[in-house]
């Protein structure tokens, strides 16, 4: 393998993607990493890291440009790191995307298995219906936007375009209303100040609206913003304070209040109403979420008799998408405000065959067979972190007739498909979904069968 030295330069041909969609070119063996360059480009390059395995590279010129290259359309792109690939065009963002799972699956896990063609988004942006914007005090006036790549640096920006357009009217208007307000912004550095984030949450059509104060300890001087902003927007019809008065990153605090309407919005997923809190789990594309779970269900092949346990379930979403297709429904989840959330979900929806336990999934599932349940499907939809091992372990000992897993994050994906493969199922293909359309983020759904 060739030694490769900072501030050389190179010309090389783009041979592959990694998973976060940097281009992979090799000098000699030796891989280099550059971000915003497309597969079968040749470009000149520096080298601006070189570890003992592998580099980072920056490109200095595309000297053949792969025709699948197009300009950012995000004025803000090459400053925000909300986004990573959009100088590819969508259809070469979607072969990225199912070459990712291909890899993880099959050249990493070995597991040969088919991948599907991936579900791709129409239209592939301003889909994001949930905005977690942070707020920064700078040269005399409060800016709201996103981080610069590996930094809390904010870069203030008039309009996101993977957000949904309300949210980026709000976010201009509720910036404006803080500057005219004088509103006190939080300082990291000093750990002094109110506002830290704004979070803006709608719902599918934009008929409810919520909006989120994150503040550093309770005080609320948000009366005339609240004004402002009912007045402009009727849709908004939740606002609420968070409170967060730890140093820390996590974006929300334990305490919530509400300062006007409801402390939730309503959204309708497949015919069913979830009531969704500042705080609730739910997924930010509302298009793509439908088809994943349509496909998940799909999955399950459900004849109407099954007993389905619906693991990591959050406020309750897939597993009440299903009840009409299946005899129960059991939720588990470790957050006790999304099991009460959840319970809320089924009466709001006149479900009688949903019952949600709080706990960790593979302590109650198998309390719960103990007590003489028996699944035939178990519904799997981690974290990115996959799969807990004693969760798996439990999975393989209650044994049930199908799983379908439903990732959000192909690494751990593999690793666990591989430990359920090797404990008695038969995985099918998997469907990889694209719910983040521009970033490098890819879902995947596969049913695995006890063979």
């Amino acid at each position: 393998m060739a030694q490769v030295a900072k501030n050389e330069r190179f010309t090389a041909t783009v041979e592959d993607y990694t998973h976060e969609g940097m281009g992979v070119v090799k000098i000699e063996g030796y891989p280099i990493f550059i971000p915003d360059v497309l597969k079968g480009e040749e470009i000149d390059f520096k080298v601006v890291k070189a570890n003992r395995k592998f580099g980072f590279g920056k490109t200095l010129e595309v000297k053949e440009a792969s025709n699948n290259r197009i300009n950012p359309p995000c004025p803000y792109y090459f400053q925000c790191g909300g986004c990573q690939i959009q100088t590819l065009d969508y259809l070469e963002q979607q072969h990225f995307k199912t070459t990712t799972v291909d890899k993880a699956i099959n050249r990493m896990g070995k597991l040969d298995l088919k991948i599907e063609s991936i579900i791709g988004a129409e239209p592939p942006f301003n889909y994001r219906n949930k905005s977690q914007i942070p707020v920064q005090f700078n040269d005399g006036k409060v800016e709201m936007g996103f981080y610069r790549p590996r930094s809390h640096d904010i870069i203030d920006i008039d309009d996101c375009l993977i957000q949904k357009d309300i949210h980026n009217e709000l976010m201009v208007f509720i910036r404006d209303e803080f500057n005219k307000a004088r509103i006190s912004v939080y300082d990291e550095a000093l750990h002094q100040g109110l506002v830290r984030h704004v979070i803006i949450r709608s719902n599918h059509d934009d008929s409810e609206v919520q909006v989120a104060f994150v503040t550093n300890g309770k005080k609320n001087l948000f009366g005339p913003v609240i004004e402002a902003i009912t007045k402009q927007f009727p849709m908004v019809t939740s606002i609420v304070q968070n409170i967060n008065d730890k140093k820390t990153n996590v974006i929300f605090g334990d305490e919530t209040i509400t300062l006007y309407g409801n402390a939730y919005i309503t959204d309708t997923l497949l015919g069913k109403q979830f009531r969704i809190k500042a705080k609730s789990f739910y997924q930010v594309n509302h298009t793509q979420t439908v088809k994943l779970y349509q496909k998940a269900i799909e999955l399950a092949d459900l004849k109407g008799d099954e007993t389905i346990i619906d693991t990591y379930c959050g406020i309750g979403t897939i597993g009440l998408c299903a009840t009409d297709s299946a005899k129960k429904i059991i939720g588990i989840e470790s957050v006790e405000s999304a099991v009460l959330d959840a319970r809320e979900n089924a009466v709001l929806n006149g479900v009688d065959n949903a019952e949600y336990h709080l706990g960790k999934s593979e302590d109650v599932m198998k309390r719960l067979v103990s007590q003489g349940v028996e699944p035939d499907v178990v519904f799997v939809d981690p974290p990115r972190k996959g799969c807990h091992p004693e969760f798996l372990e439990a999975l393989a000992e209650v044994a049930p007739e199908k799983i379908v897993y439903v990732s959000c994050n192909p690494s751990t994906l593999q690793r666990d498909l591989n430990y359920l493969t090797e404990h008695g199922y038969k995985a099918g293909p998997v469907t990889p979904v694209d719910m983040f359309p521009q970033t490098n983020h890819v879902e995947a759904v596969v049913r695995l069968e006890l063979k």
